[in-house]
């Protein structure tokens, strides 16, 4: 078997066509954030939390194209979430059933959000 390396069609429309861009609508009430030294991929999540649920997110990436994709993907994703300490893997397992496991290429996009979103909720 044939390792895959593009991004599924539906995260290239992520890509082509962000969603979420910019600040939580609404406003922010937290922020988190993450970076990836060896590709110099950076995400910044932006979350209005409400009643301890996201109630709505906002992205901003730099880098390749997985880490963009998956950062407007993920944003679009988060609401209705539990802003606690389960939101960062409730959200990788949202992804994944929404867009399936990442190839390996393209895994460190979805640590971004993970490790994005623990700051979150820490901060």
């Amino acid at each position: 078997m044939r390792a895959v390396t593009r991004l599924p069609d539906e995260l290239l429309q992520h890509l082509r066509e962000p969603r979420h861009v910019g600040a939580a609508p609404g406003g922010e009430t937290h922020r988190g954030e993450a970076r990836n030294a060896a590709c110099r991929d950076h995400l910044v999540l932006s979350l209005r939390v409400e009643d301890g649920v996201v109630a709505s997110a906002g992205f901003k990436a730099h880098g390749c194209p997985a880490a963009i994709g998956t950062g407007s993907a993920a944003a679009q994703l988060l609401a209705g979430l539990p802003h606690d300490a389960s939101l960062p893997e409730a959200a990788r397992a949202r992804f994944v059933e929404r867009y399936g496991e990442p190839a390996a290429l393209h895994r460190h996009a979805l640590a971004l959000v993970v490790e994005a979103l623990g700051s979150a909720v820490i901060g």
